[in-house]
């Protein structure tokens, strides 16, 4: 062998390493990685594996937390509203203006109209083809349309039928409050009123528990306690709790002008009501009164108890009836309207339990109510609706739709639109959107009046039923019985954000710092790497130079 040829032969090994060491590094300085595979990493490889894979994991974070901003910002822009409409609607349907069209239609309820539809639309809001407030059921539309909720659709009934309905059932059959009014014997004959409430003398007694007025406490005011003797009896109610279920009231001879009752009333709603009639010698006696009328038989002239009595009864009777027809009307419409939306947690909205809801009579003496069903009675919220624990934070609505943000943090910013505080809003502004007025009340088309008196005397009505209705409507609004809130509600879903937020941050920094590391192993150093590109390409053509001389060396050419 030649001594040129194994000069030139090992020479040419040398150039392909450096060749492929050229090539390797061009392909690094290209891509900016060290290798192109885990093999030819060497003993960076697990440090990339482990590197790589939490990135990818915090990468998932990430993105749940993107999505969960995104339906939180939308959720924050709808519960902004919802917690501006309640205040809103509250200026605008204001218990001391009755202004009514020819339509029958209130200013304040074409406030509560306008405020219901916006509430709904905004309950019922939708962030990429997903429901916000319907739980867990994020494909259901959550609340039906106003006019299917107000007013049934197909054989179902809607709040409209539901109030009417419970107020038959309020009245009673004597259409008092479920209260009866009679003539007893006391000391003489006819000297006592009887107050009971309806049911209480039937056998077995059947005195409800749900509808009608209760008979909370009775006082009289007189100078002489033997003008006036109150005489309570107690019973049991349809619920079985042990109720005051009538009271005498017994006239004696000494009844003096100014000698008053009062007696004290639960409404259906809960609220309590006062009648209050004081004895006077005028006849006709004024608002508030009843005559003491005289036996001028006599001289002096003394009280004629029996017909005492009969005048107290009377207006007795006249002041019920017109408490029937004002607050204890807008009473029942609002426990009509709890009724009918208070379905959080599985509930189903409730009615008078007859098995003809068409024949008053069934309705003036039922008891209870019972669950409407899927086929005779509109349910207003459509959306997922479990049953909900206080004392189990699972149950909470917030869970029933999660993000996790960290692998060790889950958030929940679920919403039913039926929890309490929307429900609410719902059920106040439906109740006085459905409510009727007279709009020939005082006017000279009034057919239920035929003198002045009377016309002033049914507008009168008008008005206080309105102002009865908005006043508890408004109370409702102000959420200041202590209940759920929709502040509170949003600033639960706000809690939410700002946990995902925080975990956002820790997870950035992480993966910043995570990526850091990982071009640490994974990565190359520009300028040293083309340094030694550099320094390679040197050596090789110095490499070429010196075999081109070799290829050319002979034994002449070496003695030259």
């Amino acid at each position: 062998m030649s001594i040129n040829s194994v000069l030139v032969g090992s020479n040419m090994s040398l150039l392909s390493t450096m060749r492929q060491q050229l090539e390797d590094m061009q392909r690094q300085l290209s891509t900016g990685q060290k290798a192109d595979t885990y093999g030819t990493l060497g003993s960076g490889r697990t440090q990339s594996i482990t590197f790589r894979s939490k990135i990818s994991e915090i990468s998932g974070y990430l993105q749940n937390t993107d999505v969960l901003n995104m339906r939180i910002s939308l959720l924050d822009k709808s519960m902004s509203r919802l917690e501006d409409i309640p205040s809103e609607a509250s200026a605008a349907i204001d218990p001391n203006t009755y202004n009514i069209d020819s339509t029958g239609t209130t200013t304040g309820q074409k406030g509560a109209k306008i405020a219901l539809n916006e509430v709904i639309g905004l309950l019922n809001s939708e962030a990429d083809g997903r429901y916000l407030m319907s739980g867990k059921t994020t494909d259901t539309k959550p609340v039906v349309s106003a006019n299917d909720m107000l007013y049934g659709t197909d054989n179902k009934y809607g709040l409209q039928q539901v109030v009417k309905e419970r107020y038959t059932a309020d009245l009673g059959t004597n259409k008092l409050g479920r209260l009866d009014l009679g003539t007893a014997t006391g000391t003489v004959a006819g000297d006592t009123v009887t107050i009971t409430r309806q049911g209480a003398t039937t056998t077995p007694a059947s005195v409800s528990s749900e509808f009608g007025y209760k008979i909370s406490s009775a006082s009289a005011s007189t100078t002489d306690a033997t003008h006036i003797k109150l005489t309570p009896t107690t019973g049991t109610d349809s619920a079985g709790n042990t109720v005051t279920t009538s009271y005498g009231v017994q006239f004696g001879a000494g009844l003096q002008a100014g000698d008053s009752v009062s007696l004290e009333l639960t409404n259906p709603d809960g609220t309590k009501s006062t009648v209050k009639l004081a004895g006077t010698l005028t006849s006709p006696p004024g608002d508030g009164q009843f005559t003491i009328a005289q036996d001028t038989s006599t001289t002096p002239p003394t009280v004629d108890i029996a017909a005492t009595a009969a005048n107290f009864k009377t207006r007795l009777t006249d002041s019920l009836q017109t408490e029937t027809k004002t607050t204890f009307q807008a009473a029942s419409m609002m426990r009509a309207g709890d009724t009918f939306f208070d379905t959080a947690g599985g509930a189903k909205p409730q009615r008078v339990n007859v098995t003809d809801p068409t024949d008053n009579s069934q309705l003036a003496t039922a008891t209870g109510l019972r669950d409407g069903t899927d086929t005779d009675t509109v349910s207003w919220y459509a959306g997922y609706n479990a049953a909900i624990d206080p004392t189990d934070t699972s149950t909470s609505p917030r869970n029933d739709v999660t993000a996790r943000v960290d692998s060790n943090i889950t958030v929940g910013y679920g919403v039913r639109a039926n929890e309490t505080a929307y429900a609410q809003t719902v059920r106040s502004l439906a109740v006085m959107t459905i409510a009727e007025f007279d709009p020939k009340a005082g006017t000279l088309g009034d057919t239920n009046a035929t003198t002045d008196a009377e016309r002033q005397k049914n507008l009168q009505v008008e008005k206080s039923r309105y102002t009865a209705l908005a006043s508890r409507v408004d109370g409702v609004l102000a959420f200041a019985d202590g209940s759920q809130k929709p502040t509170d509600i949003h600033t639960e879903i706000a809690v939410s954000g700002n946990v995902a937020k925080s975990a956002a941050d820790r997870q950035t920094n992480s993966k910043t710092t995570l990526q850091v590391m990982l071009d640490g192993v994974e990565g190359i150093n520009k300028e040293d790497l083309t340094a030694q590109i550099l320094t390679l390409q040197t050596r090789m053509e110095a490499s070429y130079t010196t075999s081109m001389m070799l290829n050319n060396l002979s034994l002449l050419n070496y003695m030259k």
